[in-house]
């Protein structure tokens, strides 16, 4: 005697589904679906969850590192830019101005890595802040230029 696989009945001869967990699986084919339930199988595809958790970790860590010391670099162009003209490079108030400018990027970028809910990285937090970095050496630079006498 074979038992049903859902419920554990027995069953009188070699089915697998008895007739109520049958009814209760398949019940579902023949209603249509509304518009959520149909790009919901679309957007939870654990394959491809799979290999974009593989690309991600097949990227070389050399790559994040080499954002966030741009974005370093950047941080002190900023800074020194502030004062051009009135400080050297490697004055107190160059190096305190940029970092300010490290820490707002950092901050901003490490709040986005807590907030989504994924599980990122520090990867992820490095290259956010080499983004948000040039992000603001492109803002600053045209303001320097398109208001400096």
């Amino acid at each position: 005697m074979s038992r049903c696989s859902d419920c554990e009945c027995d069953l009188p001869s070699s089915q697998t589904l008895c007739s109520k967990c049958y009814d209760a699986r398949y019940s579902e084919l023949g209603r249509p679906r509304s518009f959520l339930e149909s790009i919901r199988r679309f957007g939870s595809n654990l394959q491809r969850e799979q290999v974009r958790e593989h690309r991600i970790k097949a990227q070389p860590w050399w790559v994040a590192w080499c954002f966030a010391i741009v974005g370093l670099a950047l941080d002190w162009r900023c800074a020194f830019e502030w004062f051009v003209g009135k400080c050297s490079f490697y004055s107190v108030i160059v190096l305190g101005r940029a970092v300010l400018i490290m820490l707002a990027c950092a901050g901003i970028s490490l709040l986005l890595v807590c907030i989504v809910p994924r599980p990122a990285r520090w990867r992820d937090a490095l290259l956010l802040f080499g983004a948000f970095s040039m992000a603001v050496y492109r803002l600053l630079s045209n303001h320097w230029t398109a208001f400096r006498r």
